[in-house]
């Protein structure tokens, strides 16, 4: 029978390491991974066992989602990855085409590619300039142009030559439009309202 004086006598177990020991103030910020290490690689009665391996998956998981494709209108959630340059960041079914705008896309079979895109000329910059010209290239080499004779909606439309774009490629679609509405403030320049574009065969 056990005196009420003795120490007690307790066996460890490396299991049981009180939590407030890893929040210590003792326990500087060299000690502590080797305090989880120790925990981690001791053993806590578990025998080891062969478990066998999870079933296996394809990774053969259909067409890439990330990056541009061959076509994009711009309330697409994606559509940041397809502009380069001077279009507008804010999101909406339309956006600012200014100076000088550029776009990107990847198309998967280069066949008989037909370039499109829709975009508008508001009344109130059209009462600015008037008639407005916007010409549109593929990889530098210009495709078309539309006159744009009155404030509305625009389609343009054009094939491209064999070999002008190849696939799996970035290719560089920019527009230029004349003239451009100026701002008599800052000297911002707007071209049209960008709603679509890209590729169909």
């Amino acid at each position: 029978m056990r005196r009420e004086d003795e120490p007690t006598t307790r066996k460890y177990n490396p299991c049981q390491v009180p939590i407030r020991l890893l929040y210590s103030h003792f326990v500087i910020r060299q000690t502590l991974p080797l305090v989880i290490g120790a925990l981690l690689t001791v053993s806590c009665g578990r025998q080891p066992g062969v478990y066998a391996a999870p079933p296996q998956l394809s990774l053969e998981l259909g067409d890439d989602p990330d990056g541009p494709h061959a076509f994009i209108k711009m309330d697409d959630p994606m559509v940041v990855d397809y502009l380069v340059n001077d279009i507008s960041a804010e999101r909406g079914l339309r956006r600012w085409a200014f100076a000088h705008p550029e776009l990107r896309f990847r198309v998967r079979d280069a066949r008989n590619l037909i370039f499109s895109a829709e975009f508008a000329i508001p009344e109130v910059t059209y009462k600015v300039t008037g008639p407005v010209t916007v010409s549109y290239a593929v990889n530098g080499r210009t495709l078309g142009s539309i006159r744009c004779d009155h404030a509305g909606d625009f389609r343009l439309s054009a094939p491209l030559p064999a070999g002008l774009v190849e696939p799996d490629k970035f290719i560089r679609v920019t527009f230029e439009a004349n003239p451009r509405w100026i701002s008599p403030e800052d000297g911002a320049q707007l071209s049209f309202l960008l709603r679509s574009a890209g590729f169909t065969q």
